[in-house]
């Protein structure tokens, strides 16, 4: 869930992206795995539901490094993008095995809030290296 104001708008690095409302401090937790929010699906899940379904999961899920678990935000984290400098990261404090996010450096109101590619690993189907 995310820990701070934001609000969804179009992105000039893909379609949606999340943005700030506010100024954010480096090192701020950003998100935080939230059980009974965020959702976590495994493959069984994935396969006892339509074919939509499954899709939807997949196009805004990210899988959670080491764990290897489908996690569907509910909120606007479904619309980090990623970027070859992002401004957001993995944090030392975890739920579950589920790693938090924290500020990488000052974001400034109204700027887009990233992740690295790294850290999905699920990156390379959602950006089309593999089927």
């Amino acid at each position: 869930m995310m820990l701070i104001r934001n609000y969804v708008d179009r992105s000039p690095i893909h379609g949606l992206g999340i943005f700030a409302s506010d100024v954010v401090a480096k090192g701020t937790r950003v998100w935080a795995f939230t059980p009974g929010f965020d959702q976590v699906f495994s493959e069984a899940d994935l396969d006892r539901l339509p074919h939509l379904q499954r899709e939807i999961i997949m196009f805004y899920c990210y899988v959670e490094q080491g764990l290897k678990q489908l996690v569907l935000c509910c909120d606007n984290a479904r619309h980090f993008n990623y970027a070859d400098d992002p401004n957001c990261g993995p944090a030392a404090h975890d739920v579950d095995g589920f790693v938090s996010a924290v500020a990488l450096r000052d974001i400034a109101a109204g700027e887009e809030l990233t992740y690295s590619v790294d850290e999905d690993a699920d990156a390379n189907r959602k950006l089309g290296h593999i089927g």
